[in-house]
């Protein structure tokens, strides 16, 4: 079947009004359920958002890691995924390694409360850049704790020019293919949030989280594989997973608190429920054209829809690390002894707040009212580490040394994941990933 885009969208029990004609990609788009650009739903990629909400720890950064690796036996080196940190409880030396990994990193604010302010959500995304070394360009998304967002909520994003929201639900009727807050928002209209003038912030991004049905038809959003049995769950999922797959191919979102299936003394193992997550995600990750990404890389599709065909050869679908001679702190296992940063982390102690990071530790707790406190170190001294400047990516930057180790159009990167073969040809391996030998390409801006 075809896809068209319509001449009006409007979204059920709404005000909801969008007209293509004038609302036109990439930098708006109108809220439909039938794919962009006019493809066919046959030539579009099957995406896969997974999430992982609140604070990153040692424990709950294994967890994800687990789900990260479930699909090695189909080829695929790495997952792409993000995550939403809240800055309490959060080691920042674990927010570079994700990052430097090649996943997402977005804001869910400082606290974690229910109605944040716009100082909640700038101290989070201040606290990123300063101790998990995230450049500023790449925190572009949101997700409202609780999903409690609303309209000043989304405004407060837009004021501090971020992307895209992804706080509201996508059912059934209202699962929509992301779009811009040009013309309001078309989910979740229970809230009132649709009502006309609530909300217009051009350029902004709505994402949505899709919805999976139990077999009594009620939506389960977060942490699916908490509502019934693990093989329960698991056809619960694959059923919302086919019908998009077999249908106009909307993204798909897995999205997970990592805290309720990670082993804790005294409490029941969840290995039973991580165990079926693992499962399915090996399950789908086996069909043609489906692709494991970020919601960056989604967006970018969005702004300009490729044939799944070619989607593996776009700059944004590029997975790569760089090769550097001598460990720095970077996030990375540099000299390849099986060691990240390795003897080069400071440990930040403060009582109850504790964390480890490439770069300074504050003189004193950071708050939500001074988030990034004055440095311990004084500048120039040996024990001062440089922040990461706008004009370089905090994989290549040497915080000790004080120098972005890729300067020029022939920085080496080695590729861990490329394209993957079509539906014709994948019968061997469906997700076509290899390693390859190192390339001298041009660096990518950090705020790209």
């Amino acid at each position: 079947e075809g896809a068209s885009v319509p001449t009006t969208s409007t979204a059920a029990t709404s005000s909801y009004s969008c007209d293509p004609n004038t609302c036109k990609a990439p930098t708006c788009m109108c809220a439909s359920q039938s794919p962009p650009g006019g493809l066919s739903p046959k030539d579009v990629p099957q995406m896969v958002v997974v999430t992982f909400d609140d604070s990153i720890q040692d424990s709950l950064y294994q967890t994800a890691k687990k789900m990260l690796s479930t699909t090695k036996p189909f080829g695929l080196i790495l997952i792409q995924c993000y995550r939403y940190v809240s800055m309490e409880y959060t080691d920042f030396s674990l927010v570079q390694q994700w990052y430097a990994s090649g996943n997402e990193i977005a804001d869910h604010t400082y606290s974690h409360v229910g109605s944040p302010s716009a100082k909640e959500i700038s101290s989070c995304k201040s606290m990123l850049n300063t101790y998990g070394g995230i450049p500023k360009g790449k925190i572009q998304g949101f997700r409202a704790p609780f999903l409690n967002y609303t309209k000043e909520t989304l405004s407060n994003i837009a004021e501090q020019s971020f992307l895209y929201d992804s706080s509201a639900s996508g059912v059934t009727d209202d699962a929509y293919w992301p779009y811009t807050l040009d013309n309001g928002m078309a989910n979740d209209c229970w809230t009132g949030i649709c009502a006309s003038g609530q909300v217009k912030l051009p350029g902004v991004w709505e994402v949505p989280m899709y919805a999976v049905l139990d077999n009594k038809s009620i939506p389960q959003l977060m942490d699916v594989y908490l509502a019934g049995e693990p093989q329960d769950v698991t056809q619960w999922s694959l059923d919302a997973f086919n019908k998009k797959y077999e249908g106009n191919r909307q993204p798909f979102g897995i999205y997970v608190h990592p805290t309720h299936l990670t082993t804790y003394p005294g409490l029941p193992d969840p290995k039973p429920m991580l165990d079926g997550v693992l499962s399915f995600l090996q399950t789908i990750a086996a069909k043609p054209d489906v692709w494991f990404v970020t919601n960056q890389q989604l967006l970018q599709w969005m702004k300009n829809p490729v044939k799944a065909s070619e989607f593996g050869q776009q700059d944004y679908m590029k997975c790569q690390q760089p090769v550097i001679a001598k460990e720095i702190c970077n996030g990375l296992d540099d000299d390849h002894n099986n060691q990240i940063d390795d003897n080069l982390l400071n440990n930040c102690n403060f009582g109850t707040s504790n964390f480890k990071t490439c770069f300074n530790c504050p003189n004193g707790a950071p708050s939500l009212a001074d988030p990034t406190p004055a440095s311990a170190a004084q500048s120039g001294s040996a024990g001062y580490r440089y922040p990461v400047p706008d004009n370089c990516d905090s994989t290549w930057w040497d915080p000790i040394g004080n120098a972005c180790l890729c300067t020029t159009t022939d920085c080496q990167y080695k590729e861990v994941v490329v394209t993957k073969p079509t539906a014709s040809n994948s019968s061997v391996n469906p997700l076509g990933a290899k390693e390859t030998s190192t390339q001298t390409i041009s660096a990518a801006s950090p705020s790209s």
